[in-house]
């Protein structure tokens, strides 16, 4: 048996390097990140109105498929598609109190620390959606309890449309009816007893 040879370090290392610099060369190129982060906005103020009803907003509610950052566009009558490239930048329950609280301090409703005294605003979202056909679905339960004129009512939005290309189209129209959403409430909070 024939003793092994030894190699001076100093030669065997130059003879790998353009091996291992053509690996480098081979590995893919990085891709950006498609993803897009989306909030709900609209017009609208945050202004004080003096003499103005006031309601404390609880924490919104919103169904479970809907507690998922992805946005979701409903295919059918019970098929939804999570869209893991559009999601929220916010959990949908604290947007839609956030412009929903400014919705209705913009139509002259203030919005009062809790256990104020003022009238408690219970708001529960069963749908926030885009439709596949590009019509958008909004549904909320609302319910004004604890003042002199107690009311309640299940709001649908109406009338809007998204660009089904665009997912920022359907945040936009999201947020619209929110706002519409707030324009009932507040009609209701601006009731006489």
């Amino acid at each position: 048996m024939k003793p092994l040879r030894r190699f001076p370090l100093a030669l065997v290392v130059p003879a790998f390097v353009p091996f291992v610099l053509a690996g480098c060369s081979l590995l893919p190129e990085p891709r950006p990140d498609p993803t897009r982060f989306y909030v709900l906005a609209g017009d609208a103020a945050s202004a004080v109105t003096p003499g103005g009803p006031a309601v404390q907003v609880r924490a919104v509610e919103v169904a479970g498929y809907l507690r998922n950052r992805p946005m979701v566009v409903r295919r059918g009558g019970s098929e939804i598609e999570f869209r893991e490239h559009a999601r929220w930048g916010e959990p949908l329950e604290q947007g839609v109190s956030r412009l929903l609280s400014s919705g209705l301090r913009a139509r002259g409703v203030n919005i009062a620390p809790v256990g104020a005294g003022a009238p408690v605003l219970s708001v529960r979202v069963l749908a926030c959606e885009g439709v596949s056909d590009g019509a958008v679905i909004f549904r909320a339960a609302w319910e004004l309890t604890g003042g002199a004129s107690p009311a309640a009512g299940e709001f649908i939005a109406s009338g809007l449309r998204w660009d089904t290309k665009s997912e920022g189209s359907l945040a936009t129209q999201l947020g619209a009816a929110v706002l519409s959403l707030a324009d009932e409430v507040a009609a209701a909070a601006s009731r006489k007893p």
